[in-house]
């Protein structure tokens, strides 16, 4: 275990790698091995009585610096303040850290925990039952999802970071960093399924304002002519199929004699009224094809448009901790919005109905 940075609740000594530290086996709290001899229990009894456990602090300064840093909780490495994700593993730095025994500080900078081939009822510390290390699949407790989906923070797209790209992101970056490292290492796309159903309002929710009112318009405006057109095509068609002699009883597939006159009547029809009869199938069609490309190319409109934020967001606030500011306020997504848009959708989708 690796408690460096984190100060002996005995003598106030902040923990460095030449430490030989023990740790209590009931609350997890770290001590310098002599200072547990000389005080002979662990100071923390109330936890023991209320089975608490002792919870690292969430922010640590590093020795002989003034700026604080917030330390990962799965590797241990000391990162900036700011930082939404550990600049070595890519751990989520906005979670709170794992408590007491079953932090991972220092596991994954080394090689692993193996587990006991001498004795397996020996468990040491940070080790879950057979010799595991704590957070492993045997362990009982699964492994932190990487929230960079295995990118390197460092690696850059275009010319931006990708932790800078996850940064801004902030939602589900565990699958929209491989998509965009992908696309643009192998030019390889995914088909973006949440943008293909919801189109206008993805991009909304995504904070792409420009294209998610554009979309939002066009859909709304093809759902309104094509339920328009719809009511009046029914209408002109339940005339002609009362001059064909159709009774409400009877079938258009088996109808014979009157699907003949219905489909002679159609033919003599304008063809303003031909158009106005199929208009609602074609309005549909051209629907379902603009949701089409839409799927296929909202990775591509959503890295782009991740990429020039960044680099407005870099001509603007040189100062990293503005910067830090401006990708977390900027970045992330407006629930709000797609509530909205939600609640928009049932009313368009149900009102026709109470006309009808």
């Amino acid at each position: 275990m690796d408690y460096t940075g984190i100060k002996c609740p005995v003598c106030g000594k902040t923990f460095t790698k030449q430490d030989d530290v023990v740790v209590c086996p009931e609350c997890g709290a770290p001590y310098h091995r002599e200072c547990y001899r000389n005080t002979g229990h662990c100071i923390f009894l109330e936890k023991h009585e209320k089975g608490e456990t002792w919870q690292p602090p969430k922010e640590t300064r590093q020795s002989g610096g003034d700026e604080e840093t917030r330390r990962c909780p799965r590797c241990g490495k000391d990162n900036s303040k700011y930082a939404l994700f550990c600049d070595h593993c890519g751990m989520s730095l906005s979670e709170d850290p794992p408590v007491g025994p079953q932090n991972n500080y220092g596991q994954f900078r080394d090689q692993p925990p193996r587990p006991n081939s001498g004795n397996p009822g020996t468990q040491q510390p940070g080790q879950a039952p057979g010799g595991f290390p704590q957070g492993s699949f045997f362990g009982g407790t699964p492994f932190v999802l990487d929230p960079m989906g295995g990118v390197n923070p460092n690696e850059p797209i275009d010319d931006v970071p990708a932790g800078e790209v996850a940064k801004l992101v902030q939602n589900n970056t565990a699958y929209y960093l491989p998509v965009f490292m992908n696309y643009k290492r192998n030019r390889r796309n995914r088909f973006n399924f949440c943008a293909f159903f919801c189109t206008g309002g993805w991009f909304l929710y995504r904070k792409q304002y420009k294209w998610g009112a554009i979309l939002t318009g066009i859909m709304v405006l093809i759902y309104g002519l094509s339920t328009y057109f719809s009511y009046m095509s029914q209408d002109i068609l339940m005339q002609l199929m009362s001059q064909a002699g159709f009774s409400n009883d009877m079938s258009i597939l088996a109808a014979g004699q009157p699907y003949s006159e219905l489909r002679d009547l159609l033919l003599q029809q304008s063809f303003w009224t031909q158009i106005t009869i199929f208009l609602p199938h074609i309005l549909g069609l051209l629907q379902f094809v603009l949701m089409l490309i839409i799927g296929f190319n909202a990775n591509k409109m959503y890295l782009k448009h991740c990429v020039r934020k960044i680099r407005r967001i870099h001509e603007m606030c040189p100062a990293p901790e503005e910067k830090a500011v401006q990708l977390q306020n900027q970045g992330g997504v407006n629930t709000a919005i797609a509530v909205c848009m939600l609640i928009c959708y049932m009313i368009l989708f149900y009102l026709p109905n109470l006309f009808i």
